[in-house]
């Protein structure tokens, strides 16, 4: 499992830099480079926090850190691909609101 991958592919998505992340959650900014970089390994709380405090679901992310060999399917490419969507998906979804919201409230000033 390669957790850093999936941080930092949920916080790219998210368009969150580093030291915003490690804000949020609380940890030194110096944490979340070595966890992406994988030099050192999340806990199982911090992957928790970091999920929820992102709005992404825990299995997501455990579905985008997964390898190759971590799967019993017979294509764990087209799972990590599926993941990756998904993960696109719901970033997109949180960001089509947003500028529904704001289109909406333009429209209402005018």
């Amino acid at each position: 499992m390669d957790y850093g991958k999936a941080i930092r592919i949920v916080r790219a998505l998210a368009d969150i830099p580093q030291r915003e992340l490690a804000r949020r959650l609380e940890v030194d900014p110096s944490l979340i480079s070595m966890l992406e970089a994988g030099k050192r390994k999340p806990s199982r709380e911090f992957l928790e926090r970091f999920a929820a405090n992102l709005g992404v679901p825990f299995h997501l992310l455990i579905l985008l850190a997964s390898d190759s060999g971590d799967s019993k399917t017979s294509n764990p490419e087209a799972l990590q691909k599926l993941a990756l969507e998904l993960a696109r998906l719901l970033f997109r979804k949180g960001n089509d609101e947003e500028g529904l919201v704001q289109n909406k409230t333009a429209e209402h000033c005018t």
